[in-house]
C-alpha cells in the first residue's frame, strides 16, 4: 500500500468524518462492532459493570473508534466488511485525498509502546520504541498531549507521517488515540507485550498476526488499568533482593570521643562525627554500597543507625553495638514500610527524589533543605554512570550512550529525574536540586 505524505491540517477531520458516516449509514452495524471490540479488549468483565467517569468513557470512545477504523470489521450491505477498505472503496464516504491518506495510514502504521524521553510543552515530544532497543528516537509534533506528558511516561500510540510546506517539511504526529500507562501499570503491560511477541514468534505467526496480537495486548492492558485497582509493586532492595524496609535504630551517645575512636578504627567505615559514618561493602560489580549508615541525631547526644532491610538492620545493629560498646545506649527502633506509605499515598510518591520525605519538610530554611538533599543525591548517584539500570536493558548509562537510541534513553531517564525533582521542590517550597553532575559525568549534552 502506498502512503502519500499529507499537507498541513487537511487530514484532521478524517477520523471524525469516517466515524460519522459509519454511525449514520450503518448505525446497528457500527454499534455492534463497537461493543464487540470492547468485549474483545476486556472479555472477562461485562460492559455494564464498568465504572468510568466521563473523561474515561471519552478516552475509551476515541481509542475504540480509531481502532475500528484501522483494524475493525462491520456488517454492512449484506456481508462482513473490513472497515478500512470499505471506507476507501467506491462505496465509502467522500474523503479528500489527504483524508484518504490519513485513513490508509491508520491501517498501515502499528500501535506500539513508546517511552517519552523529552517533552516540549505546546510543541511536541520525543518517543522511543520500548520494545525495540535499537529503534531511532522519534520526534513527534503534539500540542495537546505535550501539555500533560512527562519524561519517562509509557504510552501506546500510532505515529503518522505528515508533510507541510509543499513537501519541504516532513514530520511525525500522533494519530489521535493515545494509551497512557501509569507507573504502577508499566511492569504489567511490558511483561504482557513481551510475552505476546515471544509466543507469536515461537508459533511462527505471520508478522501481521504478531502486530495484531501486540495491539490487542496494549489496548486490553490499558483498559485494565482503568477498571481494576492497580496492584502495589513489590519493593525490593536492589543490592540484596530483600523486601525494602526502612529501619532506624536510635541511640544515646554516652561517650562521644570513644565512639569516634571506635568508628575510626574500622577499615570498612568512612566519615566522622559531624557528618556521620558509612560502613561500605564492595559488590560483585566492583561498586561500593552502604551496609550501615550512622547519622547524627536530633541532638548532640544522639545518633541514628539506618538500614534498608530488616536483615541488614539486625546484622548492622549487632555490628554497631559490638564496635561502639559502652559508648552508646540503644533507645528505640523505628520501622517504615515503603509499600504501606505508597498505598496510603495512592501511588503518588512513585519515582520521588531519593531522600525526599513523603511528609512535611523539616522546619528549616528552603536553601538548607535543598543543600541536604543535594548531598544525598550526589552520594546516591555517585556510581550511577557505571551501574546497570533495568530501564536500559541491564546496561550501564555509559554503555548505553554508545548508540543513538541508548543515548536518547539515558537522556530520557535524566529528564525524568529532573522533572520529579522539580515537582518535589515545588511541593516542598525549596529550590530544585540540579542533576547536571550526571550529565557531566557522562560528558553528554542536553
Amino acid at each position: 500500500m502506498n502512503i502519500h505524505p499529507l499537507r498541513p491540517r487537511d487530514h484532521e477531520d478524517a477520523a471524525r468524518v469516517a466515524i460519522s458516516w459509519l454511525a449514520e449509514r450503518h448505525r446497528k452495524g457500527w454499534r455492534n462492532a463497537f461493543e464487540a471490540l470492547l468485549d474483545l479488549w476486556r472479555p472477562e468483565a461485562p460492559q455494564d459493570s464498568w465504572r468510568l467517569d466521563e473523561d474515561g468513557m471519552t478516552m475509551v470512545s476515541i481509542n475504540a473508534g480509531e481502532w475500528l477504523l484501522a483494524r475493525g470489521e462491520i456488517h454492512a450491505r449484506g456481508g462482513l466488511r473490513e472497515i478500512n477498505a470499505y471506507l476507501l472503496g467506491r462505496e465509502g464516504p467522500y474523503l479528500t485525498p489527504d483524508q484518504r491518506d490519513w485513513i490508509a495510514q491508520l491501517r498501515a502504521r502499528p500501535l506500539r509502546l513508546y517511552r517519552v524521553t523529552d517533552v516540549q510543552p505546546e510543541a511536541g515530544m520525543t518517543l522511543l520504541d520500548e520494545l525495540d532497543p535499537q529503534a531511532a528516537p522519534q520526534p513527534v509534533r503534539e500540542i495537546s498531549g505535550s501539555r500533560t506528558a512527562r519524561a519517562g511516561m509509557l504510552l501506546g500510540a500510532r505515529i503518522m507521517e505528515v508533510v507541510t510546506g509543499a513537501g519541504t517539511d516532513r514530520h511525525l504526529e500522533l494519530s489521535g488515540a493515545i494509551y497512557p500507562f501509569s507507573k504502577l501499570a508499566e511492569a504489567t503491560v511490558l511483561a504482557k507485550a513481551r510475552q505476546t511477541l515471544a509466543g507469536a514468534a515461537e508459533l511462527k505467526f505471520h508478522v501481521d498476526n504478531q502486530r495484531d496480537l501486540l495491539e490487542l495486548a496494549i489496548a486490553s492492558a490499558w483498559l485494565d488499568q482503568w477498571l481494576e485497582p492497580a496492584a502495589l509493586p513489590q519493593i525490593q532492595d536492589a543490592s540484596t533482593g530483600d523486601p525494602l524496609l526502612l529501619v532506624t535504630d536510635h541511640y544515646r551517645v554516652l561517650d562521644a570521643a570513644a565512639l569516634a575512636a571506635s568508628m575510626a578504627s574500622q577499615p570498612d567505615v568512612s566519615g566522622d562525627a559531624p557528618q556521620g559514618w558509612q560502613r561500605l561493602v564492595e559488590g560483585s560489580d566492583g561498586a561500593q554500597r552502604s551496609l550501615s549508615t550512622v547519622n547524627p541525631g536530633r541532638s548532640t547526644d544522639r545518633v541514628e543507625l539506618f538500614h534498608r532491610t530488616q536483615r541488614l538492620a539486625d546484622a548492622g545493629r549487632a555490628w554497631f553495638e559490638g564496635v561502639a560498646g559502652a559508648a552508646v545506649q540503644h533507645l528505640t527502633r523505628e520501622i517504615t514500610d515503603p509499600a504501606g506509605q505508597f498505598s496510603r499515598a495512592g501511588g503518588g510518591n512513585a519515582g520521588r527524589t531519593p531522600g525526599a520525605s513523603s511528609g512535611s519538610t523539616p522546619d528549616l530554611p528552603p536553601e538548607v533543605i535543598a543543600q541536604a538533599i543535594e548531598q544525598v543525591l550526589h552520594r546516591h548517584y555517585a556510581k550511577w554512570a557505571d551501574e546497570t539500570i533495568p530501564a536500559l536493558e541491564g546496561r550501564t548509562p555509559r554503555q548505553a550512550i554508545r548508540t543513538p537510541a541508548g543515548l536518547e534513553r539515558v537522556k530520557g531517564l535524566l529528564r525524568e529525574y529532573e522533572d520529579s525533582e522539580r515537582r518535589q521542590a515545588t511541593a516542598q517550597g525549596r529550590p530544585a536540586v540540579s542533576y547536571q553532575f550526571l550529565w557531566d559525568a557522562l560528558e553528554i549534552s542536553r
